[in-house]
């Protein structure tokens, strides 16, 4: 009988656990594979100074872009502690200074001048005023990230409070912050990150450690960024305002594709046009597709199954910009590109 009652014990637990491997892998497994797309990846060699003349773009995840001058340096979001999702989800997050040290470090931020936060949630706000704080950088967002800035204890004369649609002069930069809208909302898990009417904002400083939830949107905003006689926008946010971006003609868009297959497909086309097509980008670059629960120190992986489709989200953006003859590449963490 003990014999018979070990066996069964023995194939419970066999079974709890190939159970838990199979649901990891429908689940949390990565929703692609970057390898599949090694024609796509940049192949630029960068030296360690920028060109004269050019300007450098370098992805650092999800929409954290540095773009660089030569002379100046401006930032998106900068959110670089990534915490796991076992962090996200169960603990209070706070930002890990030595990882911003060790991204500034390995990029040679050391002529930041702007920090600007596409939206307040937390995997683009969480870190941006510390980044500020460490490199001398002012804070551009809305009053929801102002509020994470104050709640870091940055200096209110280092925090600018986004006006769009008006010009912002930075070195040889002109940068325009242009309204958008999130990512429509979703649900995992029963758990949904749409934005409560009833509570829209930060509304009050915002201190860590602090729940991932506390970091509500407060508006999604896009970045029209001029250099001479070139420009490039960068949208962090899969979703758009119809005609918004009718007025602007850009070299390079940024386009943010996370959960773009998860959308309807009228959706889908809607976007396409209102974004590549409307301001006729010669070149488009996704960005926010990787897992940012995993460092950025490693190669970066595609979002996870549970939320998204990476390959259906690169083939659709290939399948229609290969029928307009615009140009994409994929970048990896830290890899940079010189663009005009």
């Amino acid at each position: 009988m003990n014999r018979l009652k070990n066996h069964l014990q023995f194939c419970f637990k066999f079974f709890l656990f190939f159970s838990f491997l199979w649901i990891q892998s429908c689940m949390f497994g990565s929703s692609g594979n970057v390898r599949d797309y090694k024609n796509y990846l940049s192949e630029q060699k960068q030296t360690n100074s920028v060109p004269s003349g050019k300007v450098r773009v370098t992805f650092l995840g999800t929409s954290s872009l540095l773009v660089d001058d030569g002379e100046t340096q401006l930032l998106t979001d900068g959110f670089f502690t990534r915490p796991s999702l076992f962090r996200t989800a169960f603990l209070r997050l706070s930002t890990d200074i030595s990882i911003i040290e060790s991204v500034m470090a390995k990029t040679r931020m050391n002529r930041l001048k702007g920090i600007f936060v596409c939206h307040s949630h937390y995997d683009h706000a969480m870190d941006a005023p510390f980044v500020a704080k460490l490199t001398g950088a002012n804070l551009y967002g809305s009053s929801s990230t102002l509020n994470v800035g104050a709640g870091a204890g940055l200096s209110f004369d280092r925090m600018n409070l986004f006006i769009p649609g008006k010009p912002v002069r930075i070195g040889k930069f002109t940068v325009t912050v242009l309204s958008s809208k999130h990512t429509p909302p979703f649900k995992i898990l029963g758990k949904t990150n749409a934005t409560d009417p009833n509570h829209p904002n930060i509304d009050s400083p915002l201190i860590q450690p602090a729940k991932a939830s506390d970091y509500i949107e407060g508006g999604a905003f896009d970045f029209l960024i001029q250099h001479g006689s070139h420009s490039l926008l960068i949208k962090g946010s899969t979703n758009y305002i119809e005609g918004a971006l009718d007025r602007y003609k850009v070299d390079v868009l940024f386009l943010g594709i996370a959960q773009l297959s998860k959308q309807p497909e009228t959706f889908q086309e809607t976007y396409y046009k209102e974004t590549v097509k409307a301001v006729k980008a010669k070149q488009v670059i996704p960005i926010h597709w990787d897992n940012f629960f995993k460092p950025l120190a490693e190669p970066l992986e595609p979002n996870l199954k549970i939320g998204d489709d990476f390959n259906a989200n690169m083939n659709f953006i290939l399948h229609k910009t290969k029928a307009d003859n615009v140009n994409v590449i994929l970048l990896q963490g830290f890899e940079t590109i010189d663009l005009f």
